[in-house]
């Protein structure tokens, strides 16, 4: 079961990067440069995750205060909360599918965005507005993991779930056992606002759903509108039946992401960039180890980040 699940694999995100091509609006130009920067997923399903895991870790520590980590220090915490699961038996139907195939083809297209726009390539219009918000603006660590969270969401998810399929080999559908990850998401949130809060933006405390019950509701349900739209589109990319009706749902797929991305990047506030970067550099505890990597074409100075160089799988 395992190299078969891993040879799909490697169709299937094959045929993810050829649609990512076809979309409207900017796309990644090319597969990645270093595929072993990608996660595989070729053994035990527990393993696959543990792999993900791993990879996203090295790229948070490496980022350090980067305004692009609060993304992946969500994702870890996906990624510790899924591990948990997929090592319960009975958590979801198909493990193989949820947390081997799906998690890891997701966890490869955010990976395929962040070396793309650090390399100066094209992004999606969502995926770049993300970044550039981290890069040069004024925004809080919470503004950060939503436009992340939109783009990888509302943008990637569609064409990860279409690739790697909507329905079992039986014709059943996989809808429960994607509702049953929104419960694992639910269970990570929490550690990971509060990692955000500890070490790299205090305002993220006030969505800390410890002592403010009506923040996490509210990401929560916001989460589950974009999980739901993103199986909309999953339907409708898998039901198009010729290239013009495929590139259509495309069209609304990227438009979509794009206006969510402006819409959460609206709220700036003057100089709130150095209040942030001052309290990270006093609470994080990788900060004064921080290695600049090497600038973005087209960036100005100023804007180097830690670097991202080794971030192939290593043993643990």
């Amino acid at each position: 079961m395992a190299g078969t699940r891993g040879a799909f694999f490697k169709l299937t995100t094959t045929a993810v990067a050829g649609a990512a091509l076809l979309a409207g609006g900017p796309a990644l130009a090319a597969p990645p440069r270093d595929a072993a920067r990608r996660p595989s997923c070729e053994g035990p399903v527990v393993g696959c995750v543990q792999e993900a895991r791993r990879t996203l870790t090295r790229l948070r520590d490496r980022l350090g205060c980067d305004h692009r980590a609060p993304f992946p220090v969500i994702y870890v915490q996906l990624e510790r909360a899924l591990e948990a699961a997929a090592a319960k038996p009975g958590s979801f139907d198909d493990p193989d599918w949820l947390a081997g195939d799906l998690n890891t083809g997701f966890v490869g297209l955010y990976l395929d965005a962040y070396h793309a726009d650090r390399q100066g390539r094209p992004v999606p219009q969502a995926w770049k507005t993300a970044f550039e918000a981290a890069r040069t603006g004024d925004v809080n660590a919470g503004q950060d993991v939503l436009l992340g969270a939109n783009a990888h969401i509302q943008r990637d998810m569609p064409y990860v779930l279409a690739a790697v399929g909507l329905t079992r080999p039986g014709g059943a559908s996989r809808k429960a056992d994607y509702r049953r990850f929104q419960t694992v998401l639910d269970r990570a949130y929490a550690p990971a606002v509060q990692e955000i809060a500890r070490s790299y933006d205090p305002v993220l405390a006030l969505a800390d759903d410890r002592w403010n019950p009506v923040a996490g509701y509210t990401a929560g349900r916001l989460f589950r509108m974009w999980r739901e739209q993103a199986w909309i589109y999953a339907q409708q990319l898998t039901a198009a039946t010729t290239p013009a009706a495929r590139r259509a749902v495309e069209r609304r797929i990227e438009a979509n992401a794009a206006r969510w991305a402006l819409l959460l990047n609206t709220v700036h506030v003057p100089g709130y960039r150095a209040v942030r970067d001052t309290y990270c550099r006093t609470h994080h505890r990788g900060a004064p180890g921080m290695r600049a990597e090497p600038l973005r074409p087209g960036a100005t100075a100023g804007q180097a980040t830690p670097t991202t160089a080794g971030l192939n799988r290593s043993a643990t």
